[in-house]
C-alpha cells in the first residue's frame, strides 16, 4: 500500500500545479483555515510540534508518525454568517513493519456555507442552493533514525448550486527531531497538485504553500515556542493598497507608500507559545502578522493576527478551545475533541 501511495503521488506531480499569488483567482482558499482548535490558538500555521497530536499531520504529515492509532480527533468552528467549517482526523489501526516505523491517517476538512434562496434576475423565488466546500485525505508517514518523512494525498472539491471544482491534490512534510531534547525542525510543501475543473473555462491557481518552522521547549522552563515561516515560495506576499497607503507632498501630488523589506520579511512569520500548566492543563496563544495587516484593512487593529487558547485532558479525552481573529471574519472560535479509542475498546 505504501508504495502505491508513493506511485500515486509521483503520478500527480507531472502534472503539478502552483499557486503564484495569493489573492485573485484562487480556488479551495478553505485549505487555509486552520485545522484543529489547537492550530488556531498557535498562530493557524504550524509546521513542527515536539509533542504532536491528532491535528499536526494535515500540517506537515511527517507528524503523523506520532499520532496514536485509533485516536479520533474532530473540531467545529462558526465561520462566516451561518457557514461551518468542519475537520476531523483519525489514525488507522495499521500495524507497522518490524524494519521501519510507519502510520496511517485520514482526513477530512468540510466547509458548509448554509443555505441560500434561488431566484431569477427579476427577484423571484426560484428554490434554494447550497455551496459546500470539501477534502479527504490520506496520510503515510516513515520514520529512519531521527528523520521522519510524510506524504498525503487528498481529493479537494467545491460545489455552488450547479457549478463545481474538482483536484487532486498532495503534501509533502520531513521533519529532525534531536534525540534527546524537544527539539524539531520541520519543512512542508502543501496543496501540490492539479485541478481536474474549474468552475468556468477561467485559470485559478491552488494554494500552494511551502512552510518551515521550529519548534523548542527550553530546559527546565513550563513553555513550549514554535516559530513557522509559511508562504516561502514568493517573498512579496504584502497587499499594499495604492489607494489607501498613500501620502501627499507639499504640492498635493500623491506618493504611494512602499513597503519595507524588513515587514515583507515579518509577513512570512508565525510565533506561538504552549505554557504547561500541568500535565493535563495547557494555555496557548500565538501571532501572525501577515493576519494582523490584513486585519487591519477591515476590522481596524484591535486583536487581529493574535488568537490564543486552553487545552484540557482527562482519560481518554482531550478538549481544546481556541479563538482567533482575522479579515474576512471579526473574530470567531474553535473547539476541537479528541477521543482515545483503545481505551474503549480495551
Amino acid at each position: 500500500m505504501g508504495r502505491f501511495l508513493l506511485y500515486a503521488l509521483l503520478l500527480l506531480t507531472t502534472k503539478i500545479g502552483f499557486a503564484q499569488t495569493l489573492g485573485g483567482q484562487r480556488v479551495f482558499s478553505f485549505l487555509d483555515l486552520p485545522t484543529h482548535a489547537r492550530v488556531a490558538a498557535l498562530g493557524g500555521q504550524v509546521a513542527t510540534a515536539t509533542q504532536p497530536s491528532a491535528p499536526y499531520f494535515q500540517n506537515n504529515p511527517a507528524l503523523a508518525d506520532s499520532l496514536p492509532t485509533n485516536q479520533l480527533s474532530i473540531s467545529l468552528m462558526p465561520y462566516l454568517a451561518a457557514a461551518k467549517y468542519y475537520t476531523l482526523q483519525y489514525g488507522l489501526p495499521v500495524k507497522p513493519r518490524t524494519d521501519r516505523r510507519t502510520s496511517w491517517s485520514v482526513g477530512m476538512q468540510y466547509l458548509s456555507y448554509g443555505q441560500f434562496d434561488l431566484t431569477d434576475p427579476a427577484g423571484n423565488k426560484l428554490g434554494t442552493f447550497t455551496a459546500n466546500d470539501y477534502a479527504l485525505g490520506l496520510t503515510h508517514a516513515r520514520t529512519e533514525g531521527n528523520f521522519t518523512l510524510g506524504a498525503t494525498i487528498k481529493a479537494v472539491g467545491s460545489s455552488i448550486e450547479t457549478y463545481s471544482a474538482f483536484g487532486l491534490l498532495a503534501d509533502f512534510g520531513g521533519v529532525w527531531r534531536h534525540p534527546k531534547r524537544e527539539l524539531t525542525f520541520g519543512l512542508t510543501a502543501k496543496n501540490v497538485g492539479y485541478l481536474f475543473k474549474n468552475y468556468g473555462p477561467a485559470n485559478a491557481d491552488l494554494p500552494f504553500d511551502l512552510q518551515a518552522g521550529v519548534t523548542v521547549k527550553p530546559l527546565h522552563a513550563p513553555i513550549r515556542l514554535t516559530l513557522t515561516a509559511h508562504h516561502l515560495q514568493r517573498f512579496d506576499i504584502a497587499y499594499n493598497d495604492t489607494n489607501l497607503n498613500v501620502r501627499y507632498d507639499l504640492s498635493g501630488n500623491p506618493i504611494p507608500t512602499s513597503i519595507s523589506t524588513v515587514e515583507k520579511v515579518a509577513r512570512h512569520l508565525s510565533i506561538g507559545a504552549e505554557l504547561l500548566l500541568s500535565r493535563n492543563v495547557q494555555l496557548l496563544v500565538g501571532y501572525n502578522h501577515q493576519k494582523r495587516q490584513e486585519g487591519r484593512l477591515t476590522t481596524g487593529s484591535g486583536l487581529a493576527g493574535i488568537s490564543f487558547g486552553a487545552m484540557v485532558q482527562a482519560r481518554g479525552f482531550q478538549l481544546t478551545y481556541a479563538r482567533f481573529s482575522a479579515a474576512p471574519t471579526a473574530g470567531t472560535s474553535q473547539l476541537s475533541l479528541s477521543i482515545d479509542i483503545n481505551r474503549f475498546l480495551r
